[in-house]
């Protein structure tokens, strides 16, 4: 007869085979940096826009990060294909009409796309020696990821978006944060004040604390709540979309706060481990562990456009099951009068209709409403639920956001191929 003992030792092999494998810390690689140093890439200057093409595939390997895994029994379903030739549609930029091929390839610098339509594979690409099992700094699509957490700890009643965040944050009581809820923080409603350092989109003492591109060099700046100690309001909070990133690294510090984990281990055990994801994430950090919640996720592009196939999904994965609350994807894509108002005082405005609400943008172009997550040099995640199209693309584009860019992506190239997949009735 087995006994008790015998039965739990044969059980456990089989109960190891379906949990995820633990977070890993793994630190900077040094021979990397070296062997970049020789081509005048540094950890100082190794984010600047006339590197990206090479660094971004690569980017992680320039700061400490922590390894998201895969689920030990993973076996993710295939995509059915059923190919359309988007390259060879055409939009227009300043001097005419010119091919996607052409506009992508040349002209944004573009790594890859991969399209989904119906739960069917349409289109992949991958130039630029970037392969379909290669991750990609996702730059500020990372926030909505950050976001999508807050969304499953407010599914299971342990966040109230309507509180102030200093009630989960109280090391903020005396900064321009006292006074904002966490909705408004993650709307970027706070009405924080933040100067940016020249030639840049942040604050360098935040990237220094984050160790961003090295050691901290601020002895005071030792994580992100010693920056966020240092800010104070210079609008109304609550009435101005201003887009900044420390609203969504004190963001995800609530979720840590309310979850009592860290984000690496909530986006592996809630969503990587649900999604039918392919290859291991990488999320940047500093030293500690503390990973950059505002733009530090590295995964393939085909990964990235299986999260944006659960949104699609109203939530629910491949495999049936609930990731996403459907409650936050609804309120996300009909949006509010405050997040709409607040949108029209900031820059953004002008290059469509639409609203920024829960570290996600939506914008209705052309006849297209769809949810946009977007990263700095051309990292984009666009979801129209309407026709069930994903469209999934990381680039290198050599400066930060020009309009250009951004025009050419939203009012050129998502509209070329929202409108030729909405013909295709299959």
């Amino acid at each position: 007869m087995k006994t008790i003992a015998s039965i739990l030792l044969l059980a456990l092999p089989l109960a190891l085979a379906h949990q995820a494998q633990a977070v890993e810390f793994k630190p900077l690689d040094n021979a990397f940096v070296q062997q970049s140093a020789a081509f005048g890439v540094t950890q100082d200057n190794w984010d600047h826009g006339a590197h990206a093409g090479v660094t971004f595939p690569n980017a992680y390997r320039f700061t400490p990060h922590m390894e998201i895994s895969l689920p030990v029994d993973v076996n993710p379903r295939e995509w059915p294909e059923r190919p359309q030739a988007l390259l060879q549609l055409t939009a227009a930029d300043l001097d005419g009409e010119h091919s996607l091929e052409v506009l992508l390839r040349d002209r944004l610098k573009n790594h890859s796309m991969v399209v989904l339509n119906k739960g069917s594979l349409v289109h992949q690409h991958f130039w630029n020696g970037y392969g379909a099992g290669q991750t990609h700094l996702q730059m500020s699509v990372t926030k909505s990821f950050t976001s999508l957490l807050t969304s499953i700890a407010v599914a299971q009643g342990k966040l109230d978006m309507d509180r102030a965040i200093i009630q989960y944050l109280p090391e903020l009581k005396g900064t321009g944060f006292e006074d904002a809820t966490v909705q408004e923080v993650a709307d970027m409603r706070s009405g924080i004040g933040v100067t940016f350092s020249e030639g840049k989109l942040w604050d360098d003492r935040m990237t220094e604390a984050q160790d961003w591109n090295g050691d901290s060099k601020y002895p005071d700046m030792r994580g992100v709540m010693d920056y966020a100690n240092t800010l104070d309001n210079h609008r109304p909070i609550g009435k101005v979309y201003d887009y900044l990133d420390v609203n969504t690294e004190l963001l995800g510090k609530v979720v840590e706060k309310v979850q009592g984990q860290p984000l690496a281990e909530l986006l592996e055990s809630q969503i990587w481990g649900k999604i039918g994801a392919q290859q291991p994430a990488k999320w940047m950090s500093n030293r500690n562990g503390e990973v950059v919640a505002s733009g530090g996720l590295n995964m393939t592009t085909r990964d990235l456009a299986k999260v944006g196939e659960v949104i699609a999904n109203k939530g629910v994965s491949q495999q049936g099951e609930r990731v996403i609350p459907a409650e936050f994807i609804e309120a996300l894509f009909q949006g509010d009068d405050k997040v709409r108002f607040a949108w029209q005082q900031g820059k953004e405005s002008a290059l469509a209709t639409g609203w920024y609400k829960d570290q996600f943008r939506v914008l209705d172009i052309k006849g297209h409403k769809f949810i946009a997550m977007v990263g700095i040099h051309g990292q984009i995640l666009v979801i129209e639920p309407k026709s069930q199209t994903v469209i999934a693309m990381n680039s290198g584009f050599g400066e930060m956001e020009p309009p250009r860019m951004a025009i050419l992506i939203f009012q050129q190239i998502i509209p070329a191929i929202l409108d030729k997949l909405a013909q295709d009735k299959a």
